[in-house]
């Protein structure tokens, strides 16, 4: 999933559970000092929110699922932005750790696609220490897996 749609979903679902506390606030207030907007008010925005949070959720598991059943992509003209690595204690590494040998150590790299927009793909170790960052080159991608690199050739300088 891109990092735009990422931010969609995500402001869509703040959006939606700040409805909820909010809806739920304005109609507990507005049974306490008897104004029948806020009553009126209160479950309306409650609803809306119960729906954009759900929404968020659906949209967000169906584009993750969609892209998770992809088949297999060989897209060239990709830029490597970073490379890093998230270890069993879930803290990123972003250097030295092609040598480190942790159990549950995982690799990604962020790339910049022809489109322009940025994707994260998991890789394994072997391959994290043939993709270089600021290297150009095709990538070959299935779902969210990151299965090979082949680097595109740098011009010669004069």
């Amino acid at each position: 999933m891109n990092a735009r749609r990422e931010d969609q979903i995500a402001s869509m679902l703040i959006i939606g559970i700040v409805m909820l506390v909010i809806g739920g606030f304005l109609f507990m207030v507005g049974l306490m000092i008897k104004i029948v907007i806020l009553v009126a008010l209160g479950p309306i925005l409650v609803a809306g929110g119960v729906g954009l949070a759900g929404w968020a959720v659906f949209f967000g598991h169906f584009t993750n699922r969609s892209v998770a059943k992809s088949g297999v992509q060989w897209i060239n003209g990709c830029y490597i932005v970073s490379r890093f690595a998230i270890d069993q204690n879930g803290e990123m590494l972003f250097s030295d750790f092609e040598d480190a040998d942790l159990p549950k150590i995982k690799y990604y790299v962020r790339v910049k696609m022809p489109s322009g927009n940025d994707q994260e793909y998991e890789c394994s170790r072997e391959l994290i220490s043939q993709v270089g960052e600021g290297s150009r080159g095709g990538i070959q991608v299935k779902g969210r897996w990151l299965s090979s690199f082949a680097p595109e050739p740098r011009p010669e300088q004069p």
